[in-house]
């Protein structure tokens, strides 16, 4: 049987990933950022992401995925602004709040990552 988390979504671990597509990166990327292949190769390991989470920890994780062109709160915010003047590549993934990798979503690594920081708040 499945144990099933009642964690309230403000005790929830987030995964974010921040996005700037048509910036253009000082990082090479596997895809141009912006076109539609981009959109729909990161949309898929968006959901890759939340599946793989939600499969090792149900209900103690959600996974967001913000385009920082549609997003001017974020645009500002100072992970944001680290993709808009070019200090990191995108896409940024914070864990926590906390900036962990750029450039590509790493599933197993992000699962990892995210399953230490859980762990440690038990």
């Amino acid at each position: 049987m499945t144990k099933v988390s009642t964690m309230k979504h403000s005790e929830m671990l987030v995964v974010k990933i921040l996005d700037h597509p048509g910036n253009s990166s000082p990082c090479p990327c596997l895809l141009p950022t912006g076109g539609p292949e981009y959109f729909a190769f990161i949309q898929q390991k968006v959901a890759s992401l939340k599946a793989a989470l939600e499969k090792a920890y149900p209900g103690k994780t959600r996974v967001t995925y913000i385009n920082l062109q549609g997003n001017p709160a974020e645009k500002e915010s100072a992970e944001g602004q680290l993709l808009v003047n070019k200090k990191v590549c995108a896409p940024l993934v914070l864990i926590d709040g906390e900036p962990k990798f750029s450039r590509i979503i790493l599933v197993q690594k992000i699962v990892k990552e995210v399953g230490l920081l859980l762990d440690a708040r038990e």
